[in-house]
């Protein structure tokens, strides 16, 4: 909780950095779509006899509205790749699904960007092989994660913006009680392209 209020903080600092005379309330309404692939890093517990590889490819598609210079509203589908264990006992965790978002923007200059985004996602993790401590070596979960991120964003033209950005997932997957997924942060380093209309 304590985290989710610091996220708040800062997106609520970027998007109100600027007065309200400066054009906050001027709206643009402008759509926009985009694309990024990166790698994603899960913080796993492994147990002992085991190894784990916790990072893989990631990517994620996105549709957005910016609502004025400040603040778009934006939502996607993401692939947060899987993590594999291999030893006493194998298998794979996998996480993916809709993301939702607001973004707070800060434009440096016309051409650079910065970012910062709290989100609320329906993210489907899971488990399968041995690892999954099941009768039919496989568990899931489908919940809500809560997301928090910052970027930044260069326009090659004003229709046409290259994107990097960190984001972080707050506890994806469910309790290991009763074959659970288990609980873990996924880290997303990713970069793209952004196409506004």
């Amino acid at each position: 909780m304590r985290t989710m209020h610091l996220a708040a903080a800062v997106a609520s600092a970027l998007t109100l950095s600027t007065s309200a005379s400066a054009g906050f309330f001027d709206l643009t309404l402008a759509p926009y779509v985009g694309g990024s692939l990166g790698q994603a890093t899960s913080d796993i517990s492994c147990p002992v006899g085991i190894s784990c590889d916790d990072s893989d490819t990631a990517w994620k598609i996105y549709g957005g509205l910016e609502i004025n210079e400040y603040i778009s509203m934006e939502v996607g589908y993401i692939d947060l790749g899987e993590s594999t264990f291999t030893g006493t006992q194998s298998g794979t965790r996998e996480t993916n699904g809709m993301t939702t978002a607001v973004v707070g923007t800060y434009a440096i200059s016309p051409s650079f960007i910065l970012s910062g985004r709290g989100g609320m996602n329906f993210l489907n993790t899971e488990v399968n092989g041995t690892i999954a401590g099941t009768s039919t070596q496989n568990t899931g979960d489908t919940d809500v994660v809560w997301s928090f991120g910052v970027g930044a964003q260069y326009n090659l033209t004003p229709a046409v913006g290259l994107r990097l950005d960190w984001e972080r997932f707050f506890e994806t997957g469910s309790s290991n009680f009763n074959g659970g997924t288990g609980e873990a942060d996924i880290d997303l380093f990713s970069a793209g392209v952004v196409y506004k209309f």
